[in-house]
């Protein structure tokens, strides 16, 4: 599938995730606001919600930027479509039980083949088959877990690290200020590297 067409839309894409970035900021200036504040915090929910695939968003774009060497692109954008569509990926994920999850799966998909095509007697040196499924679910499920919780512990730093209220404001602002420049033919980093 080809994504260079995305690098076209570089700009409208910053902004978009930017905006997603500090809408936590934007609902709490709007929250008391008595007639605006109710559908402000409803819209940024929304907004928040689909955060996680505006960053899907982001880093392809970016990933394409970067293969098709964009003129209009320079690396300091692409690190900025990188790095905020981490920042906006990261968030919703760095709670969720990754490892765990991937642990029963393994294990309930080791346990499923042996029993569905390698089925077993009723005993097995003198042990219950069930035990032996026990054990045929344990040990793969145990290996990935382990695997997959430093991964996920990691990714857990990192998430903290990168979707904490001050990176994601900054991140946030700064997406929309390139954006917001690279309509008007400016760049952000020209103007603050020159």
């Amino acid at each position: 599938m080809d994504f260079s067409i995305l690098v076209n839309y570089t700009p409208y894409i910053l902004i978009l995730g930017g905006v997603i970035a500090i809408s936590w900021f934007l609902e709490k200036i709007v929250k008391p606001v008595p007639v605006v504040g109710t559908p402000a915090s409803i819209l940024t929910k929304i907004m928040s919600f689909f955060g996680f695939f505006a960053g899907i968003i982001l880093i392809i774009t970016g990933a394409a930027a970067w293969q098709t060497h964009a003129p209009q692109v320079d690396t300091y954008t692409i690190y900025l479509l990188i790095i905020a569509g981490l920042v906006l990926i990261l968030r919703p994920i760095k709670d969720f039980p990754w490892a765990a999850l991937l642990g029963l799966i393994a294990g309930g998909l080791s346990a499923g083949a042996v029993y569905f095509f390698f089925p077993l007697p009723e005993t097995v040196l003198g042990i219950s088959a069930i035990w032996v499924y026990v054990i045929i679910f344990l040990i793969p499920a145990v290996i990935v877990y382990m695997v997959f919780k430093f991964i996920e512990d990691v990714l857990k730093l990192i998430g903290t690290l990168l979707a904490s209220k001050p990176v994601t404001l900054i991140v946030g602002f700064v997406c929309i200020a390139q954006g917001i420049l690279l309509l008007l033919d400016k760049n952000l980093f020209t103007i603050l590297f020159a």
